[in-house]
């Protein structure tokens, strides 16, 4: 868990602080309404980074999470005490930093995992794909977006020599009877790892033709239009495959180094913090 706390620190509030606890908050209302404002204030400005602001001295997010801005939360220990925090564990990376990892010591060995004929664990991983915004603006919430090209000409048109037909699943995991072992020995329903109705696929000849081939483009190998049972909402995914064999590449996951958002908040805010709380002790106090 990363957290901040909210107290009085400058050398009047330092002095006044015992007096204050053992007044309580109905005694100084004003002070204890600054005290809120000010963790809101707080509060706010690190919800704003976590949106895609941004704080001096602190790389912005590559990837904004409302998820990770909806963790940072407000707790009231007190009248004249409040803490923030985050329980995400995406707070806990961006404030301390990750070590490098190899996703193919870990990934292939999970619940969801399979087994090679040959015996080797691995892992089948979608990826979800978001279309291309207006004027080719990235659309928020998607890491990956479909080439303009391939999405206009290929992906929806709707010429007779091509339809790009959808794939559709055709069994779910509460359904089926289909099991079979993962890697951990465990009974699991071959359903939860996709039971599908192919569709058309994109190929590697259709980015050649449609975009410059760079190796960007072709992530979209492989790509299906998904659609879910009872024809429910549509996406486009493709799946890559992370496997334990020997000599499998490309499932490094760099490491990460800290970012101390929180201490690039509390000098973004301290200034006016002081002024808030500062301003509600002297005009209740009469100092």
């Amino acid at each position: 868990m990363v957290k901040m706390n909210i107290t009085m620190d400058n050398d009047i509030l330092q002095q006044l602080q015992t007096a204050l606890a053992r007044f309580g908050e109905g005694s100084l209302p004003g002070v204890s309404m600054a005290m809120r404002q000010s963790a809101g204030l707080v509060r706010g400005t690190w919800q704003g980074f976590a949106r895609g602001g941004s704080l001096p001295g602190i790389e912005n997010l590559k990837r904004p999470s409302g998820k990770y801005a909806r963790s940072i939360k407000i707790d009231r220990k007190g009248p004249f005490d409040y803490e923030i925090y985050s329980d995400a564990e995406v707070a806990g990376w961006i404030e301390n930093g990750t070590e490098e990892l190899d996703m193919k010591t870990t990934h292939p060995f999970g619940p969801r995992s399979r087994i090679s004929k040959k015996g080797v664990p691995y892992l089948i991983v979608p990826f979800r794909w978001g279309t291309p915004g207006r004027n080719g603006q990235k659309r928020v919430g998607f890491r990956n977006i479909i080439p303009e090209q391939i999405y206009k000409q290929l992906l929806i048109s709707r010429k007779n020599k091509f339809k790009f037909q959808a794939s559709k699943v055709t069994a779910s995991a509460d359904t089926s009877d289909n099991l079979e072992l993962n890697y951990n020995n465990h009974m699991v329903g071959v359903a939860s790892r996709a039971k599908y109705e192919w569709g058309d696929r994109v190929f590697s000849a259709d980015v050649d033709s449609l975009t410059d081939g760079s190796r960007e483009d072709h992530f979209a190998d492989g790509m299906v239009k998904m659609e879910g049972q009872n024809g429910k909402a549509a996406g486009y995914l493709t799946f890559r495959i992370i496997s334990a064999a020997p000599g499998a590449t490309g499932w490094i996951k760099p490491a990460m180094r800290a970012r101390p958002v929180t201490r690039a908040v509390a000098g973004v805010t301290q200034d006016t913090v002081n002024e808030i709380i500062g301003s509600a002790v002297r005009e209740e106090l009469g100092l």
